[in-house]
């Protein structure tokens, strides 16, 4: 029905969680048509499936604890991720040619909102020397890395 308007920017939230993998594959289908057919529409895609952003975005938005983490095109978040949390999205990602390899994983819970602070935002979740602050505990800057490439990070541990 949102369609119906010829809307210039499409936010489409999680449109295909919990949904079967032919229903995921028609709302992908119809949102990509949309963005073919109107050169100035824009969709703004929120989702935490790393296969459908792979298959369907352009540009890439990672976030934790509501702070921007990292921005880059696909391809080169896909291929150079900067961010320790970015890099472990991408190790969790298991992949049919490596056998042996463990898929990575975050330690402890995700704090609430409320439990974040003016800190860093991740040093809960990584060891000091592999926090994006670089134990610091301070929450570094949104700085651009390589062209057009962002990311909130200590210079010092990239």
């Amino acid at each position: 029905m949102a369609l119906q308007c010829n809307p210039s920017l499409l936010i489409a939230d999680e449109p295909t969680t919990a949904l079967d993998v032919t229903i995921q594959a028609q709302i992908l289908d119809l949102m990509m048509s949309l963005k073919e057919k109107r050169e100035d529409a824009a969709i703004l895609l929120i989702t935490h499936d790393l296969a459908v952003i792979a298959e369907t975005c352009d540009r890439v938005i990672v976030m934790y604890g509501g702070r921007i983490q990292e921005i880059a095109q696909i391809d080169e978040l896909f291929s150079n991720p900067l961010h320790p949390y970015t890099k472990a999205l991408m190790q969790s990602i298991p992949k049919l040619d490596k056998k042996e390899k463990r898929l990575k994983a975050l330690k402890g819970m995700v704090p609430s909102i409320l439990e974040f602070g003016d800190g860093c935002k991740l040093c809960s979740r990584f060891d000091r020397k592999d926090c994006a602050c670089g134990g610091t505990k301070i929450e570094p800057e949104l700085f651009e890395a390589s062209d057009n490439h962002f990311v909130r990070c200590n210079p010092d541990i990239l």
